[in-house]
């Protein structure tokens, strides 16, 4: 998944919709060619809060994707594994409404 497409609301860790459509085009393209692999789940916030409350949100954001993983295409728990960065590594300025929202997101890290 590219690292703006989180679309996570501000202070908010419920998945939307439009990251469940990235989600099942990874999961189809996963299936095309399945091997042995391990997913690395980051969530990441903007830097608005304090760094516990940051740390908090990023990992519920990872959590909630793991958990769709699972419920929706049976990914065993044991092949992913959830870390989150907070506001530790932006991928745009913080200083506008448009770059803190691109740092509200969950990257998905695709290991052999």
């Amino acid at each position: 998944l590219s690292e703006d497409q989180g679309n996570f609301k501000f202070g908010q860790t419920k998945l939307p919709d439009t990251a469940k459509q990235k989600i099942d085009e990874m999961v189809a393209q996963m299936k095309q060619d399945p091997k042995n692999i391990y997913l690395e789940i980051e969530g990441h916030t903007d830097n608005v809060g304090d760094k516990a409350t940051n740390e908090r949100i990023g990992l519920a954001r990872a959590e909630a994707v793991k958990h769709y993983l699972y419920e929706q295409y049976q990914v065993p728990l044991h092949k992913m594994n959830v870390i989150s960065y907070g506001k530790d590594k932006p991928v745009a300025p913080n200083k506008t409404k448009a770059g803190r929202a691109q740092n509200r997101r969950v990257v998905i890290k695709v290991l052999a």
